[in-house]
């Protein structure tokens, strides 16, 4: 059985275990409002580059020709830290099945890889890995991760004819829980065109450009990948931290069950030690007694 001193131990352990996992729960809820909120601005702002992107197709438009898509790069975005449940698993998995996929195509897979753990879930597959990005800690430095994924891709389609470029992250769902998801950025295909050329204007005034069409496309280009790529890495990051809230849930109420186990134990041992010495004590007097009668008894 555990001393007292041990049990006492143990208990403030757990109490301080727990004003961690309080405070980890906390910051995980400020972080998902945090990126929930980018991401609700950012999908106004992809609504007005989406309507430049209607504008810009109402009349025919040059396209560049299709490019080699024999060669994929797969950006996975998971996370550097632990304690978030199975987020970076699911994601690995998801990134196994499209590789599957685009091999069966006939397709030659590259990885680029954000995040620490899911790069290293990564390599069991044995597959070719390029570029990994630093993960920022906080909201502000997406800007900059994804001015850094954009000039790398161009860097790889000038130096090694590589056209297209999916993203496969975890995004939120309702109830606070996360699904992966895949999206293919580029190439911009024709079918891509299409569906901006079949939707309907919104006026029945034909917009006028204000600008030449060519420029107009390379600013809406540009757009299109930082609002896509933002989204990814805002989503995943929002997902990430969910994760970590639902684990840090979990763990609250495995330490609660721990400390009342704990306390239900101090209690039984102290009351046990307080037993014993009431009845060394009883045991004693009686002795003592007992001696006391006996030695009155012979003097009589």
């Amino acid at each position: 059985m555990l001393s007292l001193e041990t049990l006492k131990k143990k208990i403030k352990t757990t109490k301080d275990l727990l004003s961690v996992v309080r405070t980890m729960k906390s910051l995980a809820a400020v972080n998902i409002r945090q990126y929930e909120g980018a991401v609700v601005s950012l999908e106004h702002y992809s609504q007005v580059v989406d309507i430049g992107w209607q504008a810009l197709f109402q009349t025919p438009l040059r396209m560049l020709p299709a490019g080699d898509d024999r060669q994929v790069l797969f950006l996975v975005i998971g996370s550097d830290q632990g304690m978030c449940g199975q987020f970076n698993e699911v994601i690995v998995n998801r990134a196994a099945d499209r590789r599957q996929t685009e091999q069966t195509n006939g397709r030659e897979i590259t990885f680029w890889t954000s995040g620490e753990r899911v790069r290293s879930g990564l390599e069991d597959l044995q597959a070719p890995f390029g570029e990994h990005f630093i993960l920022p800690g906080s909201l502000t430095g997406i800007v900059e991760l994804v001015r850094q994924v954009i000039e790398t891709f161009e860097q790889w389609r000038q130096s090694r004819g590589f056209e297209t470029l999916e993203v496969i992250y975890n995004q939120l769902v309702k109830g606070g829980g996360y699904e992966p998801v895949s999206s293919r950025l580029l190439p911009l295909d024709s079918q891509w065109v299409d569906q901006y050329r079949e939707k309907k204007w919104p006026d029945h005034c034909i917009p006028l450009l204000g600008t030449d069409r060519e420029d107009l496309f390379r600013h809406l280009f540009r757009q299109y990948l930082f609002v896509s790529l933002y989204k990814a890495f805002a989503q995943s990051m929002a997902s990430e931290n969910a994760a970590r809230l639902r684990s840090m849930q979990a763990a609250e109420k495995n330490i609660r069950e721990l400390g009342e186990t704990l306390q239900g134990k101090f209690r039984e041992t102290r009351q046990n030690i307080i037993t014993s010495e009431l009845l060394d004590i009883i045991s004693g007097f009686e002795a003592v007694s007992g001696g006391s009668k006996q030695g009155a008894r012979g003097k009589k």
